[in-house]
């Protein structure tokens, strides 16, 4: 006679946990467990005392399983990146259990009682974060907060929505999201962040400054360094300004030269320190001519484009717009040379247009 199977609490639960992965918590039942054990219902319930008990049992081994494979994220590089991959894995390997951990009930009171109450890894994040990232620990939270969403996002959707996510496609997508709440970080808060939809005129302001201009001059160092002391623009350093210029906006030198083929090689300069929003004396100084010749070549360049609104007007406070309509004020104007030896000359940009007339043959 054949000795009967022996049911402990283990094979219990990894039998509970196999029902689960295949049909769900709802799958679970004290008929499906039988059949998968291939024993009746009294020695599970001698065990766990109740079907409640079995599902307290794999609510448990369903948060240490998650909490373990989220673990070993952070031992990757970097380990903020890790720590979110390894989030989506594990939603994607095991979906029934990844919805069990996050549909247990909590008493949250906001999205961050809610993630704190189901990851609990904030203490590591903000750690790795700010050690990737040299940020302040507010800084660090918050990026850690934000990311947290974009990664429970894309795991409602592999989850719910069954939509495969391969490794490249998951670690561009928190790639790109790091990199841009870097830059709202680092552009400091705008009041149109917070703007409620509705009916009638929306948000104020221009989609430049809303999107790039602080991040560019608080990311880019050559921008931050001509924005605090501004001082003429060597060629080599007009490279790196068009390769920011060329990325940061939808027109690009090239493109405007092809749509308007008389831009001289002045004209575009202007345009492109027009749209980093250095008023026209800062400009006066980076092109080492007066604010006179600045403000006459960006009524040229108007007139050359047809279009205010491809010209940002820079910004002036009103003393600085009393100057540039002054001209007179300009006679005598002191600027650094474009010559050779790098000495000052003396020029009145009302009355000679010189560099203006050498810069005006086509590029």
């Amino acid at each position: 006679m054949a000795r009967p199977v022996s049911i402990t609490k283990d094979k219990i639960l990894a039998a509970a946990l196999d029902v689960v992965r295949k049909g769900g918590a709802s799958a679970l039942t004290a008929r499906s467990l039988s059949s998968a054990l291939g024993c009746g219902a009294n020695a599970i319930f001698s065990a766990y005392g109740s079907m409640e008990g079995i599902l307290s049992a794999v609510k448990s081994e369903a948060r240490k399983s998650f909490r373990e494979r989220i673990s070993e994220g952070f031992s990757l590089n970097p380990p903020f990146k890790g720590f979110g991959l390894a989030l989506l894995w594990f939603a994607m390997d095991e979906p029934q259990l990844y919805k069990i951990v996050m549909e247990e009930k909590v008493s949250a009171m906001s999205i961050e009682d809610y993630i704190e109450a189901h990851l609990g890894f904030k203490e590591e994040s903000v750690a790795a974060i700010s050690q990737s990232f040299n940020l302040q620990e507010k800084d660090a939270e918050m990026l850690y907060y934000q990311m947290v969403i974009v990664a429970l996002g894309m795991a409602h959707i592999c989850v719910e929505g069954g939509v495969p996510l391969s490794i490249t496609q998951a670690s561009e997508i928190l790639g790109k999201n790091v990199r841009a709440f870097l830059m709202v970080i680092h552009a400091g808060a705008d009041a149109r962040e917070s703007f409620i939809p509705q009916k009638g005129p929306g948000p104020k302001g221009d989609v430049d400054s809303y999107l790039l201009m602080h991040t560019l001059t608080g990311q880019n160092h050559l921008l931050q360094e001509l924005h605090a002391e501004p001082r003429y623009i060597q060629d080599n350093e007009w490279v790196e300004l068009e390769r920011v210029f060329r990325n940061s906006f939808s027109l690009t030198p090239e493109s405007l030269r092809e749509k308007h083929p008389s831009l001289t090689h002045g004209d575009i300069h202007i345009f492109i320190l027009s749209h980093f929003h250095f008023s026209v004396s800062e400009q006066a100084l980076l092109l080492g001519i007066s604010p006179a010749s600045v403000t006459k070549a960006r009524q040229r360049l108007k007139g050359r484009l047809g279009s205010d609104t491809l010209f940002p007007k820079p910004p002036e406070t009103k003393s600085q717009q009393k100057e540039a309509d002054d001209k007179d004020d300009y006679k005598g104007y002191i600027v650094p040379s474009r010559c050779i030896d790098g000495g000052e000359r003396i020029i009145d940009d009302v009355h000679d247009d010189t560099w203006n007339d050498a810069a005006r043959a086509p590029v």
